[in-house]
């Protein structure tokens, strides 16, 4: 067993006002421990710190303190040597990829460690089958999605065999049951003692109350919480002020029942525990959209390769004023056709009309004026040597007066808590900051039409909710947004109407209460509707498709 001591730990980056990691003290035996917090609270700083990273590599200016690894500190040892004890996938998945196929690159590290042919050829094939990838060896890299390079990033560690696994918001890109299905191999694993620890990092804390045996609360790089998962969950106010979303059970609970703590962390759990409901009232009726289109699509077709289609035969029509979420399994070919919408890829054959113009032979530089696209990576539209000129750089582009160009910027970059970040350079900030970069420079154009391709990446639920707030205003305003996200407590939440992908089709489109009311459909294409739309179809016969619409329309007996 691999154990991690980290002994007062203090990093401070280069540049930075403050330290990333203050007098952290943590230890790391064998299980399963998650690490949460706010975006900036020093997660993936002591991630890299358990791994090696810091202090061997990195633009850091300073590092107090120690990490030992089995007893022997981590300082001045090389970081290869470190990584066949501990294996980390990076937040930035992407950086971590640079073969041409999937194949090679999950050969890559075994190749490194001088192993015997027929060894890689098994380590990779069973790398690949725990991450969900067979049948896609010769794949290349660059055109696999986004989800599915995150798996194999995680493949590509996996083939190394460590026996600590760091996943820094490692599922992040994930559909629902690509992250159960990545923590339950690594459960797999350490049940069969490939690995024995697992550290996560997750903001999606249903995941982490269903794999985690502690958690670790970070703030302002210092740790201010530990427990066992039951009672850390149970600390609803706690979470919220951290910008984190307890579990949906855990939040009803606190509720109807705010001293039975523990708090129930399953579905099952909490209906054999919640008192007997004496009223439910009905939600509202869905409300149909019978606005002009805004976008029309007319048989897509569309490949990357040569017979292998991605898109088959796809209509759709968007109308202006809509909020429609666009959900689907990772490889499903959401984000080939939120492309293909704004212009960045042309169909094969098929028919692009865009605000009643035939737009099929335009590409993006033409359709940009009236839609916006914001990239899943955030590092495929960021160029500029600072925030305030990558957030100005369209404007300036259009020709606006400077006194405009400051206005819009002073006021995205309010709404998006970016205003402290215009003088910094944007490579050397965190893929969340760089994730809100990417938002703040589309939304300071006011497109007509706004394509979010999982503009939640990354972010805390309090973020997510303050960038969706900002995307609902701009709806309001009369803007038709397109969200990609496989957060279905976003869609729940904001979407106005549900499109469900799968294998380059439209399998199921609708208002997202009566999509939502199906989800026992919904599962055989792997999408998990949020808990407490299972648990209001159970336990009142109606789909409320949030905590407070829950408790704003179900009383329970009391006595």
């Amino acid at each position: 067993m691999t154990r991690v001591e980290v002994k007062n730990v203090w990093v401070k980056y280069r540049g930075a006002r403050d330290y990333a990691l203050k007098g952290v003290d943590l230890e790391v035996g064998e299980g399963v421990v998650a690490v949460i917090g706010p975006t900036g609270a020093g997660k993936t700083t002591l991630c890299k710190a358990m791994a090696g990273i810091i202090p061997n590599m990195g633009a850091y200016d300073d590092f107090k303190g120690d990490v030992l690894v089995d007893g022997v500190s981590t300082k001045g040892m090389k970081v290869g040597e470190i990584s066949k004890k501990i294996a980390m996938v990076f937040q930035d998945y992407e950086s971590q990829l640079f073969r041409t196929t999937v194949e090679l690159e999950v050969a890559f590290g075994p190749e490194n460690l001088m192993l015997q042919r027929e060894e890689i050829e098994e380590r990779c094939k069973k790398s690949l089958k725990a991450a969900g990838l067979e049948g896609l060896e010769k794949r290349y890299s660059f055109a696999l999605s986004g989800g599915q390079k995150q798996r194999l990033a995680i493949a590509s560690l996996l083939s190394l065999q460590p026996t600590l696994l760091v996943l820094d918001e490692a599922t992040s890109d994930l559909d629902p049951a690509g992250k159960r299905e990545i923590y339950e191999v690594a459960k797999g694993l350490m049940e069969r003692e490939v690995i024995k620890s697992l550290v996560l990092v997750d903001h999606h804390l249903e995941k982490v109350a269903a794999f985690a045996d502690t958690v670790v609360v970070m703030k302002d790089g210092r740790i201010i919480k530990t427990g066992d998962v039951e009672e850390v969950m149970s600390e609803v106010d706690l979470l919220k002020n951290l910008g984190l979303h307890p579990p949906d059970t855990v939040e009803v609970f606190g509720h109807i029942t705010p001293s039975e703590k523990p708090y129930p962390l399953s579905l099952d759990e909490a209906l054999s525990r919640m008192p007997k409901v004496a009223r439910a009232n009905p939600p509202p009726s869905p409300k149909l959209n019978s606005g002009e289109p805004a976008i029309m699509l007319e048989d897509i077709w569309f490949s990357y390769q040569k017979d292998d289609w991605i898109i088959k035969g796809l209509g759709l029509v968007v109308r202006k004023g809509e909020i429609m979420g666009l959900i689907g399994q990772n490889g499903s070919g959401k984000t080939t056709l939120a492309q293909l919408i704004a212009g960045i890829l042309k169909p094969a054959r098929g028919k692009v009309v865009v605000f009643g113009r035939d737009m099929t032979r335009y590409g993006v530089m033409i359709r940009g004026k009236e839609i916006g696209y914001i990239f899943q990576n955030p590092d495929y539209q960021i160029f500029s040597n600072t925030v305030r000129e990558e957030v100005s750089y369209g404007l300036k582009a259009a020709g606006l007066p400077p006194h405009e160009i400051d206005a819009r910027v002073k006021q995205v970059s309010e709404t998006l808590g970016i205003s402290n970040l215009l003088e910094e350079d944007p490579f050397f900030l965190n893929k969340a900051d760089r994730q809100r970069i990417a938002v703040a420079s589309i939304l300071v154009l006011n497109p007509k039409v706004i394509i979010l391709d999982e503009p939640t990446t990354g972010l805390s639920p309090g973020e997510t909710t303050a960038l969706m707030n900002t995307v609902v205003e701009l709806n309001k305003q009369g803007t038709t947004i397109i969200t990609i996200t496989h957060d279905m407590w976003v869609v729940a939440r904001y979407c106005d109407r549900v499109v469900l992908m799968a294998d380059g089709k439209i399998i199921l489109d609708g208002p997202t209460r009566q999509v939502f009311s199906d989800h026992e459909f919904l599962e055989r294409y792997d999408i998990e509707v949020p808990t407490v739309v299972k648990l209001s179809r159970q336990l009142a016969g109606h789909t409320y498709l949030t905590v407070d619409e829950f408790l704003q329309n179900v009383e329970f007996q009391t006595g």
